[in-house]
């Protein structure tokens, strides 16, 4: 972890947010945070597009598996709709971090494997339910391009593995007139970022001057290896939450 890192952001800050994550993740939580009284706008730098292809024939790969692990919320987003018109679905459900458990049950009705703490591939890979797993075939739900870690641990503990690469990553144009806004009327509080692949596109479609300006604004984000890019980039300033809307009301609000 960056030896960077700061627990909190500045209080003399207003609590503007920008969510730099997908288009419907950032509304959503835009939506969350405003019922708790926080400020926060989307702000895309990449967003997810959906592989027809890879969906249709989804269902058909899940109804295969015994078990089922979401890696993200796009995932959870585009994939379950298509599972759950499946039957009967697969009788394992598995995702990464609270909040897309959460979400999962929510939307599935069924009990959700997921890490009691941290939001990473190596949390949910401790939990009791994915040690033993010899003779179990697993689909993991993901993005193009998506780590292979997750996988071949799995692998190795005897499971047979596949793999549905759902989405894509595309890059939207930045809405950086609305940041300089912000910026000149001292109403940036930080900037969320959900991913080091929104982290590197954030700082690749900013101009010389913009990558400066960023890199002197607050950070949040959900897991050391984004910090840690982060701070690659130039960022200085990063504090560390589990990316809830409830966190990040907290966090604002120290």
């Amino acid at each position: 972890m960056p030896a960077t890192l700061r627990p909190t952001l500045s209080p003399t800050l207003l609590p503007t947010l920008l969510l730099v994550r997908p288009q419907a993740q950032a509304e959503r939580q835009q939506a969350e945070l405003a019922a708790l009284g926080i400020a926060s706008l989307p702000f895309c730098v990449l967003d997810t597009v959906a592989d027809a292809a890879a969906l249709a024939t989804l269902p058909q790969q899940a109804a295969a598996c015994d078990g089922v692990i979401f890696v993200s919320p796009s995932a959870i987003d585009l994939g379950w709709p298509a599972i759950a018109a499946s039957l009967p679905p697969p009788s394992l459900l598995a995702c990464v971090g609270a909040g897309s458990a959460a979400r999962l049950a929510a939307a599935s009705g069924r009990p959700i494997i997921a890490p009691a703490q941290g939001n990473d591939s190596d949390a949910l890979l401790a939990h009791p339910a994915l040690q033993q797993l010899a003779g179990q075939q697993w689909l993991i739900v993901r993005g193009a391009d998506g780590r292979a870690q997750l996988g071949e641990t799995l692998a190795s503990r005897g499971a047979s593995v596949r793999h549905a690469d759902i989405y894509r990553r595309q890059r939207q144009q930045v809405d950086w007139e609305r940041y300089d806004q912000l910026l000149k009327q001292r109403q940036l509080a930080g900037l969320l970022v959900a991913s080091s692949e929104a982290a590197e596109a954030l700082f690749a479609s900013a101009t010389s001057a913009g990558i400066t300006s960023l890199a002197a604004q607050h950070f949040i984000t959900l897991h050391p290896r984004i910090a840690n890019r982060l701070q690659a980039l130039g960022a200085g300033s990063i504090a560390l939450c589990d990316g809830s809307s409830s966190a990040l009301a907290a966090l604002l609000a120290g």
